[in-house]
């Protein structure tokens, strides 16, 4: 159970935060990470993580997987958030405090996976995005039009509804 978990959560950090660092600004890549995090499939894994976390305080084995995966988790979007800080796309104080309430955000949206999302209002479905903009001194929406601008218009406003990591 713990390796399944693991591989799930390795392959969605992959997908959403890649190691390797294109020719994309900061904030294009944090754009590229609240557009992919939405829809059926990170519902999926929003459900795998709320699991995990609840078996976990059963299994030693799984809990030390889920500790690790947040770990990574809060490294890897640290590490964006602090590229961001030295050339001048974003600007807080702490990028780890930062990177902590922008998951923290993430995760509370992403433990409702199981209840209805259709009438949610709309600035709840951003909260994760307007909690990014606001701690790393962007200008709201700039996230949302990064988005849009580097997938030609596709997948647009990002939210998130998925429970990643760390930050809780």
């Amino acid at each position: 159970m713990a390796e399944a978990f693991g591989t799930a959560a390795g392959a969605e950090l992959n997908t959403l935060l890649p190691t390797d660092r294109t020719a994309e600004t900061p904030t294009d890549r944090l754009a590229r990470f609240f557009a992919l995090a939405t829809g059926a499939a990170y519902d999926d894994i929003s459900r795998l993580w709320i699991n995990a976390r609840h078996l976990s305080r059963y299994r030693p084995a799984l809990r030390d997987r889920v500790g690790h995966q947040e770990a990574l988790w809060r490294g890897r979007l640290e590490d964006l958030v602090r590229d961001g800080v030295e050339c001048g796309d974003f600007r807080t104080a702490d990028p780890y405090v930062a990177t902590i309430q922008i998951l923290v955000v993430i995760d509370g949206l992403g433990a409702h996976a199981n209840t209805e999302t259709a009438d949610r209002p709309e600035a709840v479905t951003r909260m994760a995005v307007s909690t990014a903009e606001r701690e790393l001194g962007l200008e709201s929406g700039t996230l949302t039009r990064r988005s849009a601008d580097t997938s030609g218009g596709g997948r647009g406003a990002p939210s998130t509804g998925r429970a990643v990591s760390g930050g809780s």
